[in-house]
């Protein structure tokens, strides 16, 4: 079991606060990452708590799954869009801002994917391998479980 200590910014943040705006019968959450272990780990973690999550290892289908799919929260493994610049997050960033959905970076081990570019890419949080999976799952939790402000 983690130690759950207090945060550091290179390693774990929330910049932006967001709450679902879904019922709890179409919770989605899609996992886009490279790592097949760490991918299908947290979506048994997210399946747990009651979440419909599907788990992707290319970007191609994550594209296809956002738009037929449309997840609530999409946890980014970087190394699939960092070599872009982060073109495909900085797209959907836009309709982020109108639907709510939460975008997290799970980035590379420090020096790579430096805070500041992952926060102008327009990512919501962040978690820095390696990570407690239980930080995600708690960001995730937290997200759909808190009562939307109007």
């Amino acid at each position: 079991m983690s130690s759950r200590l207090a945060d550091n910014e290179s390693e774990f943040a929330l910049w932006r606060i967001k709450r679902a705006r879904t019922s709890d019968a179409s919770r989605r959450v899609l996992i886009a990452h490279k790592d097949k272990s760490i991918g299908d780990s947290l979506a048994v973690q997210l399946r747990l708590k009651g979440l419909q999550v599907i788990h992707s290892q290319e970007l191609k289908s994550v594209r296809t799954l956002v738009n037929s799919w449309q997840p609530h929260a999409l946890l980014l493994d970087t190394s699939l869009d960092s070599d872009s610049g982060y073109v495909f997050l900085r797209t959907l960033r836009m309709d982020a801002d109108v639907t709510g959905r939460l975008l997290v970076a799970m980035s590379n081990v420090w020096p790579a994917d430096p805070v500041q570019t992952l926060k102008e890419a327009g990512f919501d949080a962040h978690c820095r391998r390696p990570c407690a999976t239980w930080r995600i799952v708690d960001l995730v939790e937290a997200f759909f479980s808190a009562p939307l402000t109007r």
